[in-house]
């Protein structure tokens, strides 16, 4: 097997949603494991046991963040995402059982693994539960941290900490109030632990202030989703490079196709301002602004578009410039992306026809001229006296029918046009108006062929229905 294929597949397996809730329980399995050494302190049969299931579980998360450096594309990243789940799982000897507390850091993990695959349950779900999410893991590490650190340090000579119990409650009240409560340490370390617990919540008091003034649940959602998730972690996703007045109305169009209304939007552009006030009925959970110059290699490379499955290129006009200098920009974008990543598909707005040649020998699938759609819509309006109506509704997934492209299943290679219009008719409701085929590597589409038009292995059927017709 190629390596680039091998590790392909790797890539493919760390990120899928199963692997990463799978990757959350068990760094949860972890930290229990770690409370169960602490409190089983006689060497005995269970202590072992419990020390090796725990080993076991370091060892997995080794291989993890192995996995995850031998696909990283930018190393440096690598070290500047992951560094404390690094800490982690440095294998410390049993008699520093102090710094083995540092394994605790990937709970950190935990909430932005599961912060990333709420988007699952509902929009309104991530939205409402991403931040208080984040807020929760960083409040049971400080308590948790706190109190096995206490009892750790403090429990052998300190009635006060003679129970873990007793520690995890001490470590609760003392982050609420910002004081001891329950018993005062009698250590240096033992202090050190008390003043850390009592920042934590004077700090996590500040936080709560935010939250109710809905100030501070946007500022920790941008960290649990952009700082600590980079750009390179989304997979599949769509990737708008530039940015017009017709940019919000096509995300919206987009969000609400059902097979796509759950895939991230990364929208690079050299904004002044980010255009989150014109995201008025869209969720904005799954879009995340870059800015930058999409023409250059480092910036489309920080947006992931080795990862990306489509390329939307708008004609910007985040910048004041001349329709030849918007399309110069559009063509070297184009290029770059179809250099970078040959397999995506691209599709470009032009605002002149004549600079449509490079972007098709450069592998562009579709090139779309909005003056020209707009004209041609126009024009057969007031040759028919009316047809608007229809085309608004094809043109549109969020009412009636729409325009569907499907793959021709191999049994029904050799059938005719008539014939597979007939099935889809009866099958599922659905007019074929269109056949596209693979000519020397370039797409022919045959709109209204001849009856007897036959189906070749690899042609995609072109329909107008209601819903996706799901072909056997």
């Amino acid at each position: 097997m190629p390596p680039r294929s091998f590790k392909s597949r790797l890539d493919r397996f760390i990120h899928a949603p199963q692997t990463e809730i799978g990757l959350a329980l068990l760094i949860l399995l972890s930290v229990l494991l770690i409370v169960a050494g602490i409190v089983v302190e006689d060497p005995g049969p269970k202590y072992h046991l419990v020390r090796y299931l725990e080993e076991l579980l370091t060892l997995v998360f080794i291989v993890e963040l192995a996995i995850r450096y031998y696909i990283a594309r930018n190393k440096q990243r690598f070290w500047r995402n992951y560094w404390l789940d690094i800490i982690a799982v440095i294998p410390f000897p049993p008699t520093l059982r102090i710094l083995r507390l540092l394994r605790l850091l990937r709970l950190l993990r935990v909430g932005i693994l599961v912060n990333r695959n709420l988007y699952r349950l509902s929009a309104r779900s991530n939205v409402s539960l991403g931040a208080q999410l984040g807020l929760l893991s960083i409040v049971g590490l400080i308590v948790l941290v706190g109190a096995l650190a206490i009892y750790l340090l403090e429990g052998n000579q300190n009635p006060a900490f003679n129970s873990l119990e007793d520690a995890l409650w001490w470590s609760f009240f003392t982050l609420v109030s910002g004081e001891p409560i329950g018993g005062e340490p009698t250590t240096n370390a033992g202090r050190l632990v008390t003043l850390i617990v009592m920042i934590g919540g004077l700090t996590l008091f500040a936080v709560l202030t935010g939250v109710i003034s809905a100030v501070m649940v946007q500022r920790l959602r941008n960290v649990i989703e952009a700082k600590y998730l980079e750009l390179d972690e989304l997979r599949k996703h769509i990737v708008i490079c530039g940015w017009n007045r017709s940019g919000s109305l096509l995300i919206e169009e987009l969000q609400a196709d059902p097979a796509m209304r759950h895939r991230p939007i990364v929208v690079v552009a050299e904004f002044g301002e980010t255009p989150e006030r014109d995201l008025k009925r869209i969720d904005r959970s799954l879009i995340h602004f870059y800015v930058g110059d999409y023409t250059t290699i480092d910036v489309l490379e920080n947006v992931g578009i080795y990862h990306a499955s489509r390329a939307i290129l708008l004609a910007d006009a985040t910048h004041p410039r001349s329709d030849q200098d918007r399309d110069a920009r559009t063509v070297l974008a184009a290029l770059t992306i179809e250099k970078l990543q040959p397999g995506i598909y691209t599709c470009a707005q032009l605002l002149d026809r004549k600079n449509s040649v490079q972007l098709r020998v450069a592998g562009v699938e579709d090139v779309i001229v909005a003056d020209e759609l707009a004209s041609h819509l126009i024009a057969t309006s007031a040759r028919n006296k009316g047809s608007v109506d229809m085309m608004s509704e094809l043109l549109t997934v969020q009412i009636g029918n729409q325009i569907y492209k499907i793959s021709a299943p191999e049994s029904w290679r050799g059938m005719t046009f008539w014939a597979a219009s007939e099935r889809l008719k009866d099958e599922f409701d659905a007019i074929l108006v269109a056949v596209e085929q693979k000519v020397e590597g370039r797409r022919k589409t045959l709109v209204n062929p001849p009856k007897t038009e036959a189906l070749k292995l690899g042609d995609n059927l072109i329909v107008i229905a209601r819903s996706q017709p799901q072909l056997d």
